[in-house]
């Protein structure tokens, strides 16, 4: 499992391009008093969770995240 973090202010932009449409992804969304989780399964089987905190966003998922050239990111393959 890959883990990374973001602080308060600070953007991360992911690309998918298995997604046609939303419809294929399977997701998951949970809200408690401390935290709200985004489960989401895509169609090439990446796994990730986004959990919010106050203070920042915790994001885990079972491929890693590569920086593309133009600053966006990417799950591995």
């Amino acid at each position: 499992m890959f883990n990374y973090s973001l602080n308060v202010g600070e953007n991360l932009t992911i690309k998918t391009p298995c997604v046609k449409s939303l419809s294929d992804i399977k997701i998951e969304n949970k809200q408690t008093s401390d935290c709200i989780i985004n489960h989401s399964i895509y169609p090439d089987g990446t796994d990730v969770t986004f959990t919010q905190l106050a203070d920042k966003i915790i994001i885990s998922s079972n491929k890693e995240l590569v920086k593309n050239d133009d600053g966006t990111y990417s799950f591995m393959n």
